[in-house]
């Protein structure tokens, strides 16, 4: 009797003991597969910010190339939507930076904060880029406000 609950009981040891290492490798394939993730949203999230930077630097060499000529009737303008697609350009910087200094515990915060500077940024470059085409449109055409206004 005493030999069948010295068995039991053994049998009982080795089964925790597999229940147990069975579920602390689940925690940690688990938690593998958690910084896999992350590290793939980060890669995305500055793949995204990274391409947004580059739509901005060409807008902004087109700008400056304009201004360079130094014939634009909607200089003001253009220099205005220089200044300010300089300043999403360092929106951009930052959110890229903060994402290459998160860690993964903070990561959610920055992950959404990024995503909505991306948005944010987007409607912004769109409009910017509507208001360009038109300062670029005046300068070709000849027309400025006050020649309308005549």
């Amino acid at each position: 009797m005493k030999q069948i609950i010295l068995v039991a009981m053994l049998a009982s040891v080795v089964v925790l003991t597999q229940c147990s290492r069975s579920t602390d490798n689940k925690v940690e394939e688990t938690q593998d597969e958690i910084v896999k993730d992350i590290k793939e949203e980060k890669a995305e999230v500055a793949q995204d910010l990274r391409k947004l930077r580059d739509d901005i630097n060409n807008r902004l060499d087109k700008v400056s190339k304009e201004l360079e000529k130094g014939s634009i009737d909607a200089r003001k303008d253009l220099e205005d939507v220089k200044e300010n697609l300089t300043h999403q350009r360092d929106k951009v910087e930052e959110a890229l930076d903060q994402i290459s200094n998160s860690s993964d515990e903070t990561w959610d915060d920055i992950q959404q904060a990024s995503r909505n500077t991306a948005a944010e940024i987007k409607l912004e470059f769109q409009k910017l880029g509507e208001r360009i085409d038109l300062a670029l449109e005046k300068d070709s055409d000849g027309d400025t406000d006050d020649d309308n206004e005549k």
